[in-house]
């Protein structure tokens, strides 16, 4: 009896010990941060699917659909450079909360436009700029947050991780709540949702221990367009995000505009309804949820450029068969990878930039120019691929967008041995390897 139970208390032993925990996981600070944020993800979700779906429903206009979209991230890329400089040295916590409750009372006014009935269009693109202008603040500084949640700088590629698993399954949960919502109450309970979701995340921004940048790491330059330029002359001159920044570019503007479009394809391909977009949208979340999950289970940071480019790869080959379907189960899948693929190459770029970033006075100004690579260029996307889908269709459109992200991927795969040798040096700093190589 004893050999038996001391054999199982090592067979336990032994499956707890093989399964590693996520360094960021052991943080009380790192998980009450984003699971805040995620929370607050999961609103915005619901908001966003909410008003593209009444657009098309007001207007049935494809060209409408692209020029929301366009108004409610256009102001990313006007501001979002500038914001990186004052990231580098505003009191992050601030910049948080400030954005949060600015979000509430938009995502409150919308709420009761739509109950009154008094929700046109015209309101919808003048909130969606404000709302906007919020997120070209607000996401940079979530991103140059995290970093500065973990004790150890190592940590930082699992604290990243966390954040796009846990804001991925929010976005796999939105869709499902926000298709049924939307059928049975109306666009109006989403939004409520929204005003309500920022709350968690206010108390998670009070309670978390934020690291202060050392006076040595504060810009020493007061001329904002001078340390703009300095952002930019370093993300340029370094190849390795140089090329990740123009494949980010490339898929928000030919892939992630595929969301928009998600409720003209159910309607005009499927000849569905709302619980059919939820249907797609769930499946495409679904597979974000699975991307997530595997970058935190990665036992090793280094090897994401490989992620990036065979993801990217099978992203673009998702969407031209997605474009090419008409049947639902077949676009359930199709979708399904798509999502997939579209966050573990987006996810995998951004945990990619915010571990090589060993400078801390340039972190603040990259990551915006990253974000203004997703809040920027996405808007013109939107804007755009709805005037293309007006012209040669839907489902051609989303061919083209395919097309093109699949050349785009090629190019990148051809550059990977130079990006390797680049970023070698930049490991052996972080102690992730102990000499230089080609991972």
């Amino acid at each position: 009896m004893q050999k038996s139970n001391k054999k199982s208390s090592e067979l336990s032993k032994l499956l707890f010990t093989s399964w590693d925990i996520p360094p960021a996981l052991k943080s009380p600070n790192v998980c009450c941060f984003v699971i805040g944020e995620s929370v607050s993800f999961f609103g915005s979700w619901m908001t966003q699917i909410a008003l593209v779906w009444m657009v098309y429903q007001i207007t049935n206009s494809v060209m409408l659909v692209g020029i929301v979209g366009f108004t409610n991230q256009f102001m990313g890329l006007i501001i979002t450079p500038l914001v990186g400089v004052y990231l580098d040295c505003w009191n992050l916590r601030y910049v948080l909360l400030t954005t949060q409750l600015v979000s509430i009372l938009l995502s409150s006014t919308l709420t009761v436009l739509t109950i009154n009935s008094h929700i046109t269009v015209t309101w919808i693109i003048i909130i969606g700029i404000m709302q906007g202008t919020v997120k070209a603040f607000d996401l940079p500084a979530r991103l140059v947050t995290i970093p500065r949640l973990v004790d150890n700088k190592a940590d930082t590629y699992s604290a990243i991780s966390i954040h796009s698993f846990l804001i991925n399954t929010a976005k796999f949960v939105s869709p499902m709540l926000g298709g049924f919502l939307l059928a049975r109450f109306g666009a109006a309970s989403c939004f409520l949702v929204d005003s309500i979701s920022y709350i968690p995340f206010v108390f998670a921004i009070l309670a978390a221990q934020i690291k202060s940048v050392s006076n040595k790491h504060l810009l020493k330059n007061t001329n904002i367009f001078q340390n703009l330029k300095e952002g930019f002359t370093f993300a340029y001159d370094f190849l390795p995000i140089r090329y990740v920044l123009a494949l980010q570019i490339l898929i928000c503007f030919m892939v992630m505009t595929h969301v928009n479009l998600i409720p003209v394809f159910v309607k005009e391909i499927l000849n569905g309804n709302a619980e059919t977009m939820g249907f797609l949208m769930t499946a495409s979340a679904l597979g974000s949820i699975i991307a997530g999950l595997y970058l935190i289970l990665r036992k090793q940071a280094t090897g994401l450029v490989n992620v990036i480019a065979y993801s990217a790869m099978v992203l673009g080959l998702g969407l031209i068969l997605f474009s090419r379907s008409n049947n639902l189960q077949t676009c359930l899948v199709l979708i399904f990878i798509v999502g997939m693929t579209n966050t573990l190459t987006l996810a995998a770029i951004s945990n990619f930039v915010q571990l090589i970033l060993v400078d801390e006075t340039k972190r603040g100004r990259v990551t915006s120019i990253f974000t203004t690579g997703f809040l920027g260029i996405l808007p013109f996307g939107n804007l755009f691929f709805g005037g293309l889908a007006s012209k040669i269709g839907v489902d051609n459109a989303l061919l083209f967008g395919g097309i093109c992200c699949l050349i785009g991927a090629i190019f990148f795969v051809k550059k990977l041995p130079n990006i390797k040798n680049l970023i070698s040096q930049v490991y052996v700093e972080l102690g992730l390897i102990t000499q230089p190589n080609r991972d």
